[in-house]
């Protein structure tokens, strides 16, 4: 179940004619905090590679040693498909339908500033790239887990805790394929989809408009990004939590960048998948 909220988390974490096809692989790697203390040699990069057709697109994800997973998102059907390759499932949420909203796994409120130029801009594998700065933070004073409310103890420890993220972000205007990744991105934001099917998992987030608006309101293709968390507040379990995330950093970079045409079988259930509704 982590995983796979995670795995959402990340997905959410992206109506206009779109004439062209772009997919781009990202390469995220994580410093400090917990990575420290991983064994030398252990990999902790995560690599997505995103394919955008139309109105439809695919994203997968791996992560080490052995986490594989897919998304699949039609905007003009409202339907998102998650794909857990391991056990071959495909799990579909219908976002046109009137399902009841499933009981809270997990809350978590998020609030997410509007990227602000810096005026800088900087050449990266030869595109042309312009920087912005953004925060985001999380509130974990509501967190809730496992269908309930967490135990008055612990509720208790989590009051006044705070997640802030700030990071610089270095984005492309002009690169091949950024104009359709834009489109698909603000028909996303428009259809909201991404929203329902959380409510249909039983995830609450509430500040996602803002924070979808915000990942909108810079019209380009991030190509890299620079992260660093910290924990704000006091108490045993703020000084647990700094131990864990004390100067972690998280660096996202595209590693591939193409135009080129996508076959309609890449947004399909794959053949031998067990479909779960």
């Amino acid at each position: 179940m982590k995983r796979w909220l995670a795995t959402v988390f990340v997905f959410a974490v992206s109506s206009a004619a779109v004439r062209a096809d772009i997919s781009f692989v990202q390469t995220t790697t994580v410093e400090g905090g917990a990575a420290a203390m991983a064994p030398t040699g252990t990999n902790l990069s995560t690599k997505v590679t995103t394919r955008v057709k139309g109105l439809k697109s695919r994203t997968d994800m791996d992560v080490p040693p052995s986490v594989s997973s897919s998304s699949i998102v039609d905007i003009a059907a409202k339907q998102m498909i998650m794909l857990q390759h391991d056990k071959k499932t495909a799990q579909t949420f219908d976002g046109s339908s009137a399902a009841p909203a499933a009981p809270p796994v997990a809350t978590l409120n998020v609030d997410a500033s509007t990227p602000v130029p810096t005026g800088k801009s900087q050449q990266i594998d030869g595109l042309k790239c312009d920087e912005y700065t953004f925060t985001t933070t999380m509130s974990l004073a509501e967190v809730t887990g496992g269908g309930g409310q967490l135990p008055p103890e612990a509720a208790e420890m989590m009051k006044g805790l705070t997640m802030v993220l700030k990071g610089s972000m270095w984005v492309a205007k002009s690169a091949p394929g950024v104009a359709e990744f834009v489109a698909y991105q603000k028909a996303l934001a428009k259809a909201d989809l991404t929203s329902t099917v959380l409510k249909m998992t039983g995830v609450n987030l509430p500040g996602l408009d803002k924070m979808m608006k915000a990942s909108t309101s810079v019209e380009g293709l991030p190509y890299l990004s620079v992260i660093d968390m910290k924990l704000e507040g006091t108490g045993q379990m703020a000084e647990m939590m700094r131990q864990v995330m004390s100067g972690m950093k998280i660096t996202s970079k595209l590693t591939s960048l193409s135009a080129e045409p996508i076959g309609d079988d890449a947004f399909k259930v794959p053949e031998g998948y067990t479909i779960v509704k």
